[in-house]
């Protein structure tokens, strides 16, 4: 009960603060629309952004059909079922000895794999 009012009384507290704050007066304002105070308005920016921080999408799995979803390659045991939907991947690919593709895919459960069946679609960006 005191943690909930101690927290009462400081969100009371910020918003006095706020509406304080808020209705300040303002003084020394121009109308002039270049120069607010003495500086100036340019279109220059910095780049947070850059080339290097870019990485190409990775590809997506459409499935059909529901599907079991295995947390190690070639597990007898599925961690679970995953029903008709896109998959992201991580784009770890590797191809078991009887030829089957498994593929890396984000679920609930954290990162699993996948036997693509023939009748799903595999979207390579």
């Amino acid at each position: 009960m005191k943690k909930f009012a101690s927290i009462t009384v400081a969100l009371g507290l910020m918003a006095s603060i706020a509406a304080t704050a808020s209705a300040a007066e303002v003084t020394g304002t121009t109308t002039d629309s270049t120069t607010v105070t003495g500086s100036t308005y340019t279109n220059t920016f910095e780049t947070i952004i850059t080339p290097s921080d870019i990485s190409p999408a990775t590809p997506q799995i459409v499935l059909t059909e529901k599907i079991a979803f295995h947390f190690s390659i070639g597990s007898m045991i599925p961690a679970g079922w995953l029903s008709a939907q896109t998959l992201d991947t991580t784009g770890e690919v590797i191809t078991d000895s009887w030829g089957n593709e498994w593929r890396q895919v984000y679920t609930w459960l954290g990162k699993a794999w996948v036997m693509v069946p023939v009748a799903a679609n595999v979207i390579t960006p």
